[in-house]
């Protein structure tokens, strides 16, 4: 695939999160040529769409082009390049077959990466994971809107959380979610569904959404419709950039900002309804 130069380390970092195990970048005169090598050679179908949807909400037009490699130990050089993160000094993310103790006080999360997005090493995900545990004292009914790995609910019933609720259009999200809770013993309190906002009902104390702004920002109204009043959200995967121009979206919204997060080139919102 061929992106412009400014937008080829947000996508390669987005193709990280969904399961690469490297990328090479070549310059070509339309810009930067990503090549990015993916495991699972029996599943060529799923890895063009999701790079197909990656593109498209970059708003890039770009052909995605799959061609098999050489069999080689990929498992284990696929493998090397996920290490257990910390996301904050009380959770630990963990790739399901490097487990670590859980720090002091905190827990642990496993994750299986495949084709969904949140593993814990793209910053995004990391300023989610700690707006979440600022939000969350015990109790809450959250709502995780396009759940990924599901990485976020899990990590919400670990901070106390008494349910959570995820949503995701991409259907082999909500299968990875589902293997994820189970590696986490997590049998109850977390129902997630293939599908958008539309499937939702009721109003949650916290409402986390981890999406680039081309998607999340016109979904704002929507989110605020199922905050209840005085409730909390985490909006994050908003570049530094559009920064101004996101807060304003959310003022908009109805929500009052009362922290914003940042790691690199992102920044996350933590804020409450009015």
């Amino acid at each position: 695939m061929i992106v412009p130069i400014k937008q080829a380390e947000d996508v390669s970092a987005h193709l990280f999160e969904l399961g690469c195990a490297g990328v090479q970048e070549d310059n070509v005169d339309q810009g930067v040529c990503l090549i990015a090598y993916f495991e699972d050679h029996n599943n060529q179908t799923e890895v063009a769409q999701a790079c197909d949807q990656l593109l498209s909400a970059f708003g890039i037009v770009s052909e995605v082009h799959i061609d098999p490699v050489p069999d080689e130990d990929w498992t284990t050089s696929w493998r090397d390049y996920f290490k257990p993160v910390y996301a904050t000094p009380k959770m630990i993310i963990c790739p399901a077959w490097a487990p670590e103790p859980a720090p002091e006080g905190g827990f642990a999360i496993l994750i299986d990466p495949k084709m969904a997005f949140g593993t814990g090493h793209h910053e995004t995900t990391r300023l989610a994971l700690m707006g979440l545990e600022m939000c969350i004292s015990g109790g809450e009914r959250v709502l995780d809107v396009g759940t990924g790995s599901g990485i976020l609910s899990i990590a919400a019933i670990k901070l106390g959380a008494a349910s959570a609720f995820g949503v995701d259009t991409d259907p082999p999200a909500v299968d990875n979610t589902q293997n994820n809770l189970l590696l986490n013993g997590i049998l109850e309190g977390v129902e997630v569904k293939e599908g958008s906002l539309s499937l939702v009902s009721g109003v949650f104390d916290v409402v986390v959404a981890n999406i680039i702004s081309s998607i999340l920002v016109p979904m704002l109204p929507q989110i605020a419709a199922h905050t209840k009043q005085g409730g909390k959200v985490v909006l994050g995967g908003i570049l530094d950039r559009e920064q101004d121009a996101f807060r304003q979206a959310i003022l908009s919204a109805g929500f009052v900002i009362t922290q914003m997060l940042e790691d690199g080139e992102w920044v996350c919102a933590v804020g409450q309804k009015q």
